[in-house]
Protein backbone atom coordinates (compact mmCIF):
# COMPACT_ATOMS: atom_id res chain seq x y z
CA UNK A 1 0.00 0.00 0.00
CA UNK A 2 2.36 2.37 0.75
CA UNK A 3 5.32 2.78 -1.84
CA UNK A 4 8.04 5.12 -0.85
CA UNK A 5 9.62 5.02 -4.28
CA UNK A 6 7.15 7.34 -5.21
CA UNK A 7 9.66 10.11 -6.80
CA UNK A 8 7.99 13.30 -5.94
CA UNK A 9 6.88 12.26 -2.75
CA UNK A 10 10.79 11.11 -1.54
CA UNK A 11 12.12 14.28 -3.37
CA UNK A 12 9.87 16.04 -1.02
CA UNK A 13 10.81 13.83 1.86
CA UNK A 14 14.49 14.28 0.93
CA UNK A 15 13.61 18.46 1.38
CA UNK A 16 12.37 18.52 4.55
CA UNK A 17 14.27 15.78 6.22
CA UNK A 18 17.47 18.46 5.11
CA UNK A 19 16.06 21.10 6.91
CA UNK A 20 14.20 19.52 9.90
CA UNK A 21 16.34 16.18 9.97
CA UNK A 22 14.97 12.67 8.58
CA UNK A 23 13.29 11.46 12.12
CA UNK A 24 11.24 14.52 11.96
CA UNK A 25 9.68 13.74 8.89
CA UNK A 26 7.66 10.56 8.23
CA UNK A 27 6.37 9.70 4.37
CA UNK A 28 3.14 7.96 3.64
CA UNK A 29 2.36 7.37 -0.22
CA UNK A 30 -1.79 7.16 0.10
CA UNK A 31 -4.49 7.27 -2.46
CA UNK A 32 -6.59 9.72 -0.83
CA UNK A 33 -9.88 8.03 -2.61
CA UNK A 34 -9.37 4.73 -0.89
CA UNK A 35 -10.93 4.68 2.28
CA UNK A 36 -8.47 2.01 3.89
CA UNK A 37 -5.39 3.94 2.47
CA UNK A 38 -6.90 7.12 4.12
CA UNK A 39 -6.78 5.28 7.67
CA UNK A 40 -4.06 3.62 7.40
CA UNK A 41 -1.76 6.17 6.87
CA UNK A 42 -3.36 8.47 9.02
CA UNK A 43 -3.53 5.81 12.03
CA UNK A 44 0.60 5.18 11.16
CA UNK A 45 1.06 8.82 11.35
CA UNK A 46 -0.55 8.78 14.92
CA UNK A 47 1.38 6.50 16.03
CA UNK A 48 4.44 7.93 14.85
CA UNK A 49 3.78 11.25 15.90
CA UNK A 50 1.80 10.94 19.16
CA UNK A 51 -0.98 13.38 17.42
CA UNK A 52 -1.85 15.32 14.55
CA UNK A 53 -3.11 19.32 14.84
CA UNK A 54 -2.79 20.12 11.18
CA UNK A 55 -4.46 18.81 7.63
CA UNK A 56 -3.94 20.68 4.47
CA UNK A 57 -5.88 18.60 1.71
CA UNK A 58 -4.29 19.30 -1.66
CA UNK A 59 -4.67 16.67 -3.61
CA UNK A 60 -6.21 17.41 -6.52
CA UNK A 61 -6.75 16.75 -10.61
CA UNK A 62 -7.64 18.71 -13.23
CA UNK A 63 -9.85 17.18 -16.43
CA UNK A 64 -11.07 19.99 -18.32
CA UNK A 65 -13.56 19.83 -20.83
CA UNK A 66 -16.91 21.01 -21.56
CA UNK A 67 -20.22 19.21 -20.73
CA UNK A 68 -21.16 19.19 -24.15
CA UNK A 69 -19.45 20.60 -27.69
CA UNK A 70 -21.49 21.07 -30.88
CA UNK A 71 -19.78 20.29 -34.01
CA UNK A 72 -20.88 19.00 -37.97
CA UNK A 73 -20.02 15.35 -35.93
CA UNK A 74 -22.73 16.25 -33.64
CA UNK A 75 -22.81 16.46 -29.65
CA UNK A 76 -19.83 15.20 -27.85
CA UNK A 77 -20.07 15.02 -23.86
CA UNK A 78 -18.09 15.46 -21.17
CA UNK A 79 -16.99 11.54 -20.05
CA UNK A 80 -18.47 10.24 -17.11
CA UNK A 81 -15.73 8.53 -16.21
CA UNK A 82 -13.72 12.29 -16.00
CA UNK A 83 -16.42 13.49 -13.74
CA UNK A 84 -16.10 10.74 -11.73
CA UNK A 85 -12.27 10.51 -11.08
CA UNK A 86 -12.50 14.63 -10.37
CA UNK A 87 -14.87 14.31 -7.73
CA UNK A 88 -13.12 11.05 -6.17
CA UNK A 89 -10.19 12.60 -5.89
CA UNK A 90 -10.89 16.52 -5.23
CA UNK A 91 -13.71 16.27 -3.14
CA UNK A 92 -14.37 12.40 -1.64
CA UNK A 93 -10.62 12.48 -0.62
CA UNK A 94 -10.80 15.46 1.22
CA UNK A 95 -13.37 14.13 3.05
CA UNK A 96 -11.93 10.72 3.80
CA UNK A 97 -8.92 13.19 4.81
CA UNK A 98 -10.68 15.52 7.46
CA UNK A 99 -13.06 12.23 8.47
CA UNK A 100 -10.20 10.19 9.75
CA UNK A 101 -8.03 13.52 11.10
CA UNK A 102 -10.58 14.03 13.77
CA UNK A 103 -10.20 11.65 16.47
CA UNK A 104 -6.06 11.84 15.96
CA UNK A 105 -6.80 15.60 16.53
CA UNK A 106 -8.59 15.24 19.58
CA UNK A 107 -6.51 13.62 21.49
CA UNK A 108 -3.71 16.29 20.90
CA UNK A 109 -3.24 18.35 23.81
CA UNK A 110 -4.46 22.29 23.85
CA UNK A 111 -1.13 24.14 24.04
CA UNK A 112 -2.57 26.09 27.09
CA UNK A 113 -5.30 24.91 28.46
CA UNK A 114 -6.29 27.44 30.42
CA UNK A 115 -7.05 29.94 27.13
CA UNK A 116 -10.88 29.36 25.44
CA UNK A 117 -8.92 30.32 21.99
CA UNK A 118 -6.38 27.40 22.06
CA UNK A 119 -6.92 25.58 18.52
CA UNK A 120 -6.69 21.47 19.53
CA UNK A 121 -6.39 21.54 15.31
CA UNK A 122 -6.92 23.04 12.09
CA UNK A 123 -7.87 21.64 8.89
CA UNK A 124 -6.96 23.61 5.54
CA UNK A 125 -8.95 22.86 2.34
CA UNK A 126 -7.11 24.27 -0.79
CA UNK A 127 -10.25 25.03 -3.15
CA UNK A 128 -9.95 27.45 -6.20
CA UNK A 129 -11.34 30.59 -7.55
CA UNK A 130 -12.47 28.61 -10.27
CA UNK A 131 -15.44 27.41 -7.54
CA UNK A 132 -17.48 29.88 -8.99
CA UNK A 133 -17.90 28.21 -12.06
CA UNK A 134 -15.73 28.64 -15.23
CA UNK A 135 -16.27 27.35 -18.65
CA UNK A 136 -14.71 24.11 -19.35
CA UNK A 137 -13.62 22.62 -15.84
CA UNK A 138 -17.64 21.58 -14.92
CA UNK A 139 -16.45 19.33 -12.95
CA UNK A 140 -13.19 20.71 -11.60
CA UNK A 141 -15.15 23.42 -10.68
CA UNK A 142 -17.90 21.40 -9.09
CA UNK A 143 -15.72 19.89 -6.64
CA UNK A 144 -13.82 23.22 -5.68
CA UNK A 145 -17.08 24.50 -4.95
CA UNK A 146 -17.93 22.07 -2.68
CA UNK A 147 -14.70 21.66 -0.77
CA UNK A 148 -15.84 25.39 0.32
CA UNK A 149 -19.06 23.90 1.63
CA UNK A 150 -17.43 20.87 2.91
CA UNK A 151 -14.89 23.36 4.74
CA UNK A 152 -17.43 25.50 6.33
CA UNK A 153 -19.53 22.96 7.94
CA UNK A 154 -16.51 21.28 9.42
CA UNK A 155 -15.74 24.64 11.14
CA UNK A 156 -19.64 24.83 12.47
CA UNK A 157 -19.29 21.08 13.84
CA UNK A 158 -15.74 20.96 14.80
CA UNK A 159 -15.44 24.39 16.73
CA UNK A 160 -16.36 23.21 20.20
CA UNK A 161 -13.92 20.61 20.01
CA UNK A 162 -11.17 23.73 19.63
CA UNK A 163 -10.37 22.58 15.90
CA UNK A 164 -11.01 24.92 13.23
CA UNK A 165 -11.58 24.63 9.47
CA UNK A 166 -11.02 27.09 6.56
CA UNK A 167 -10.54 26.76 2.51
CA UNK A 168 -7.77 28.50 0.73
CA UNK A 169 -8.98 29.60 -3.05
CA UNK A 170 -5.87 30.19 -4.90
CA UNK A 171 -6.10 31.84 -8.76
CA UNK A 172 -3.67 30.60 -11.85
CA UNK A 173 -0.36 29.56 -9.76
CA UNK A 174 2.76 28.41 -11.33
CA UNK A 175 2.49 24.30 -10.86
CA UNK A 176 2.42 21.23 -12.87
CA UNK A 177 -1.65 21.31 -13.24
CA UNK A 178 -1.47 24.81 -14.60
CA UNK A 179 0.71 23.70 -17.74
CA UNK A 180 -2.35 21.46 -18.21
CA UNK A 181 -4.17 24.40 -19.54
CA UNK A 182 -4.23 24.99 -22.95
CA UNK A 183 -1.89 27.96 -23.96
CA UNK A 184 -4.76 30.33 -25.23
CA UNK A 185 -7.32 29.77 -22.62
CA UNK A 186 -3.95 29.83 -19.76
CA UNK A 187 -2.99 33.45 -21.58
CA UNK A 188 -6.53 34.61 -21.52
CA UNK A 189 -6.74 33.59 -17.38
CA UNK A 190 -3.32 35.78 -17.18
CA UNK A 191 -4.81 38.71 -18.46
CA UNK A 192 -7.48 38.57 -16.28
CA UNK A 193 -5.17 39.01 -12.84
CA UNK A 194 -4.48 42.54 -12.12
CA UNK A 195 -0.63 41.77 -11.49
CA UNK A 196 -0.10 40.35 -14.50
CA UNK A 197 1.73 36.98 -13.62
CA UNK A 198 0.65 33.47 -11.76
CA UNK A 199 1.10 32.99 -8.29
CA UNK A 200 3.83 30.75 -6.88
CA UNK A 201 3.66 27.45 -4.58
CA UNK A 202 5.34 29.74 -2.14
CA UNK A 203 2.81 32.55 -1.57
CA UNK A 204 0.08 29.22 -1.57
CA UNK A 205 2.41 27.89 1.43
CA UNK A 206 2.64 31.52 3.21
CA UNK A 207 -1.34 31.43 3.50
CA UNK A 208 -1.33 28.24 5.27
CA UNK A 209 0.79 29.56 7.60
CA UNK A 210 -1.43 32.59 8.15
CA UNK A 211 -4.16 30.02 8.58
CA UNK A 212 -1.81 28.40 11.15
CA UNK A 213 -0.87 31.44 13.14
CA UNK A 214 -4.20 33.03 13.48
CA UNK A 215 -6.53 31.45 15.66
CA UNK A 216 -8.97 34.41 15.09
CA UNK A 217 -9.23 32.93 11.29
CA UNK A 218 -11.73 30.25 10.57
CA UNK A 219 -14.86 28.72 8.70
CA UNK A 220 -13.62 30.99 6.08
CA UNK A 221 -12.63 31.60 2.46
CA UNK A 222 -9.28 33.12 1.96
CA UNK A 223 -8.68 34.25 -1.88
CA UNK A 224 -5.69 34.32 -3.08
CA UNK A 225 -5.70 35.57 -7.05
CA UNK A 226 -3.24 38.44 -7.42
CA UNK A 227 -6.55 40.29 -7.66
CA UNK A 228 -8.32 38.22 -10.96
CA UNK A 229 -11.60 39.55 -12.50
Amino acid sequence: MLDFQKPKLLAAWEKLAAVYSPDRVAHYCTDVRNPEQVTSAIAQFGEWAGCLNLVVNCAGILLDGAIASVSFRGVKQYPLDNWEATLDTNLKGAFLVAREAIAPMLRCKVPNASADDSSRGLIVTISSISRLGRAGQAAYSASKGALVSLALTLAQELASYRIRSVAIAPGLVDTPMAAQIPGPHRKDMLQRVAIQRMGRPDEIAHAVRFCIENEFFNGRVLELDGGAY
